[in-house]
């Protein structure tokens, strides 16, 4: 497939495709029911279209998805698809340290090793100090966020891309209204941040949250 039209998937979007592959994948492992299929294959399609209302083009890279009967079909559609992925934002250290100008001692991630069309929000950890870096993209402007992870893990649903797994309590805290006050927020979220950015469907969740815990 070529590359002829201008990429128009966020990566939550994409994400959002490979959970509904995934979904009609499984229906045709625990079914051979014709109707079902067709019920299934009718509500993969409403959700797609419904997050990302596609123009006539963009349809015809998606529709592919509809005729999907095995994994490896699968596979190959989503790496088709891939080109057309918008990817976070290409940041470097240097403008990782300004968001971040603060911290003393930040320890910075390898972007080298990062896949850009894959992340809806860079994240990384210090496992010395358990705090955790958040970094957003909102309408074209990065956003920065640091907490604290405690260390105690619980099976739970994550805050940020609301899926159940391995979850632990993140702490922030922001300036309060009056001086030398702050107020603290504790939300539970994925340990494991690539999976968490794996997991996340819709950008506008993400945004919510950090929203919510830092404004």
């Amino acid at each position: 497939m070529e590359k002829t039209i201008k990429s128009f998937l966020s990566v939550a979007n994409y994400h959002l495709i490979e959970q509904q592959l995934n979904k009609l994948l499984n229906a045709y492992t625990t079914t051979k029911d014709k109707n079902v299929l067709q019920a299934v294959k009718g509500l993969v399609e409403n959700e797609i279209f419904n997050a990302i209302d596609p123009s006539e083009e963009q349809t015809k890279l998606i529709e592919p998805l509809y005729t999907i009967t095995e994994r490896q079909q699968g596979d190959s559609f989503l790496q088709n698809l891939k080109p057309y992925v918008i990817p976070f934002y290409q940041i470097s250290t240097a403008e990782l340290k300004k968001l971040f100008r603060k911290e003393k001692k930040l320890k910075l991630p390898n972007l080298e090793d990062l896949d850009f069309q894959h992340i809806c929000y860079l994240n990384w950890d210090d496992t010395q100090t358990h705090r955790k870096y958040i970094v957003i993209e909102d309408e074209g402007n990065l956003k920065a966020l640091k907490g604290t992870m405690s260390t105690k893990v619980i099976k739970g649903v994550c805050s940020i891309c609301n899926h159940h797994g391995d979850v632990s309590l993140f702490t922030t805290k922001t300036k309060g209204q009056t001086a030398e006050t702050f107020t603290k927020y504790s939300n539970y979220i994925c340990i494991n941040g690539e999976q968490c950015n794996h997991n996340i469907s819709d950008h506008a969740k993400l945004i919510e949250f950090f929203t919510r815990i830092s404004e």
